[in-house]
């Protein structure tokens, strides 16, 4: 209703209700490249995450005009400063990345099972997104993988109570997995 009686206000007043995309496409993928995903926009604009994706896509891919009231809404949000990280999200973002870090850890030895436990998520997770067939996951995940694996740099699988057969079966398969490729990776290697 609100949006309606925007709009309405607009036009009386001779403005057009619908204007080019591109200023708010373009703070869009600011805000994206500043760690905010298309969720945490939309959340922070009060408008839909579908209008946010839509702004997002390449310039012949984005609606010709939208909503006056969508594109300040967006152009309102202000930018994260460059030198602090963004907020924790509630969005998606892409898994790559953290597939990237989950496959690096294997290869040191550390089990999915273990890596689950101290991400709070569940081991067909972690195996999903280490082999690739998650193309998307949670921001608050993707940033639990990532400062995961800030925790274990300076330790090892043993001193953490793991067993050395497990660490080792979990190296081979992960030089396995490299050597196959990502479309490899067996159901039976995330079950430690």
């Amino acid at each position: 209703m609100r949006a309606r009686q925007r709009r309405d206000t607009d036009r009386a007043q001779g403005r057009a209700a619908r204007v080019d995309p591109a200023p708010a496409a373009v703070r869009a993928a600011v805000l994206v490249r500043r760690g905010m995903s298309a969720q945490d926009i939309a959340n922070a604009a009060g408008i839909s995450v579908t209008l946010v994706r839509r702004l997002l896509r390449t310039p012949e891919r984005r609606p010709a005009r939208i909503a006056r009231s969508t594109a300040e809404a967006v152009l309102g949000i202000p930018l994260p400063r460059r030198d602090q990280p963004p907020a924790l999200g509630r969005g998606l973002t892409g898994a790559g990345p953290a597939a990237a870090v989950l496959a690096e850890l294997a290869a040191c030895g550390w089990p999915a099972t273990y890596l689950a436990a101290r991400l709070g998520t569940s081991t067909a997770t972690v195996a999903a997104v280490r082999s690739g067939s998650r193309h998307r996951i949670s921001v608050a995940l993707d940033r639990r993988i990532h400062s995961l694996r800030l925790d274990l740099a300076g330790s090892t699988p043993t001193a953490q109570g793991i067993r050395t057969s497990d660490a080792a079966r979990t190296r081979a398969w992960a030089l396995r997995g490299r050597a196959a490729g990502p479309a490899a990776v067996p159901e039976a290697a995330t079950r430690r």
